[in-house]
């Protein structure tokens, strides 16, 4: 009757199938679709355009890296929210890490090196003790940290403090011994810049509830201990990156590992830290008694989710690097805001393309600046120049090449 009494003249039904209003509703959630999926389309065409002195192999597993780190998000923040509110993140993790080992042990099976599984094949009890147990201390807190904040604050706000990450990473990175060239360093502020504003701007469209300071704690833990975490897995898959102007020049560079050998080992141990921290503050009988079906089937999928995850996220750090796998990895901001938007019906200011054009100009800077460094170093003499009694030797002329020869 609403409708007749807006329209006296049509039928009701007819007026109601022909509401304008509805068909401009419509249009414009299509529009916004639209626009979000080309704004993802161009995000990953910005990042293989960026990676073009890449091989193609690296550029696809890096964008499906990406691609990763928002559907991981997504489906975390799915199970701990209404209808399911499974908040028993702790029990997630260790289960991520699980799988992680699972395919890691039938990888070495295949390959006919089940030695790769123990701790004598990282060197040295020495790297095991000082990098492969540091990073299974803070890799599942650091996981753990960041899907508990979920439950407190949401995928938006927890990623945009994620952004300060690339800063940590690079500035630990740079301590341990990782040069990064000076222009490099300015990519990295362009870049924070972009991930900042972003941040700024979800910030003030965002709820925060009375929980927000719990949430904000247990991500600024977790971005620390990432960065710690990133770092150390550096070290372990390209050594050399760290000992090249290091005082012991003389000493052997330890050899540089497999991202796949390297979570053969850390697999374990993150496996037992996730398990203790959540028997301490989650109780298994609660979680138990809150499965159904439609959790186990979404817990399964966090899994193939995390998983592929962890292992794309090793391999990123071995062909880009600490920072750069920092930097690439914050775009998933931008990208879980238009996925929100095409799917979940939340709207995507426009704000945020400003900042993720200023992020992507910083990744191009940094990663040209990368770049070219590693050209001026592979340009640079294998040997120091002759020298004679009485000084340089003397320019090699036109003349002398000919009698050489």
């Amino acid at each position: 009757f609403s409708c007749f009494d807006r329209r006296p003249h049509v039928h009701p039904h007819r007026a109601c199938d022909m509401d304008p209003l509805a068909d401009v509703d419509a249009a414009g959630a299509l529009q916004g679709k639209l626009a979000a999926l080309l704004v993802v389309g161009l995000i990953f065409g910005g990042i293989i355009f960026i990676l073009r002195s890449r091989p193609l192999r690296a550029r696809v597993w890096i964008c499906i890296f990406v691609s990763m780190l928002v559907t991981t998000q997504l489906l975390m923040k799915k199970l701990g929210s209404p209808p399911y509110s499974f908040k028993f993140a702790g029990y997630v993790t260790a289960l991520h890490f699980f799988s992680v080992w699972m395919v890691c042990v039938a990888y070495w099976s295949l390959h006919g090196d089940l030695s790769k599984l123990w701790p004598q094949s990282v060197g040295s009890t020495r790297r095991y003790v000082f990098f492969v147990l540091p990073i299974a201390l803070s890799l599942p807190l650091s996981v753990v940290f960041n899907n508990q904040a979920l439950t407190f604050i949401g995928a938006g706000i927890n990623g945009i403090i994620g952004t300060l990450a690339p800063i940590t990473t690079a500035l630990l990175s740079h301590t341990l011994g990782r040069r990064i060239p000076p222009k490099g360093w300015v990519g990295v502020a362009i870049a924070g810049v972009g991930a900042f504003y972003i941040g700024l701007v979800e910030w003030n469209d965002s709820k925060a509830n009375g929980s927000i300071i719990m949430g904000f704690t247990l991500s600024g833990i977790s971005v620390l201990l990432r960065s710690s975490k990133v770092v150390l897995q550096d070290q372990l898959l390209a050594p050399a990156a760290y000992a090249e102007d290091g005082k012991n020049s003389t000493e052997p560079s330890p050899s540089s590992l497999s991202f796949m050998h390297v979570w053969a080992l850390q697999a374990p141990p993150c496996v037992i830290v996730a398990l203790s921290y959540a028997s301490c503050w989650e109780d298994v009988g609660k979680a138990w008694n809150s499965l159904s079906s439609e959790i186990v089937w979404l817990i399964l999928a966090t899994c193939v989710s995390a998983t592929a995850l962890n292992l794309l996220g090793m391999y990123a750090i071995k062909e880009l690097g600490a920072s750069s796998m920092q930097i690439i990895g914050k775009l998933n901001t931008i990208i879980l805001c238009s996925f929100s938007v095409a799917f979940l019906g939340e709207t995507l200011p426009p704000q945020v393309m400003v900042g993720a054009f200023i992020t992507i100009c910083g990744i191009a800077y940094f990663e040209n600046a990368q770049h070219h460094n590693g050209l001026a170093r592979d340009c640079l003499p294998m040997v120091k120049p002759q020298t004679t009694t009485s000084g340089p030797c003397p320019p090699l002329t036109v003349g002398m090449a000919r009698t050489r020869d």
